[in-house]
């Protein structure tokens, strides 16, 4: 109480001081720390950024030698008109599956499926 003037109350709110200590780094510690030891299988850091480094993320070379020859052939070399790129817009017609509203899912599973033995963590 300086000067007469009143003395404000302000304190800290323990449980957000609290909860602003707890970080993404601190979670993803946590998890990697209760991962089944005698699970062998590779765990993929999901938060690693870049995929790369990880044998079965590796580009197959059917993509790098389509990108290649899109890239050589002159046709793609500067923007799409309103209506896209036919080909870009007939693609998904080529796949061997119907495409429904939750193929993130279905391409999630055959992730799964393919590289059984691959343990990923969030």
């Amino acid at each position: 109480m300086e000067n007469g003037s009143p003395r404000w109350g302000f304190r800290g709110n323990d449980e957000l001081n609290m909860a602003s200590e707890i970080t993404i780094r601190g979670m993803l510690n946590l998890l990697m720390r209760n991962l089944n030891e005698a699970d062998h299988r590779t765990t993929i850091p999901l938060g690693h950024g870049d995929p790369s480094v990880f044998p079965c993320f590796r580009t197959t070379s059917v993509a790098e030698d389509a990108i290649a020859d899109a890239v050589r052939s002159g046709k793609f070399n500067g923007y799409s008109s309103t209506v896209g790129i036919l080909p870009a817009r007939r693609g998904p017609g080529g796949l061997p599956f119907p495409l429904f509203c939750n193929i993130t899912y279905m391409s999630r599973l055959e992730l799964t499926q393919q590289n059984k033995g691959t343990q990923i963590t969030l």
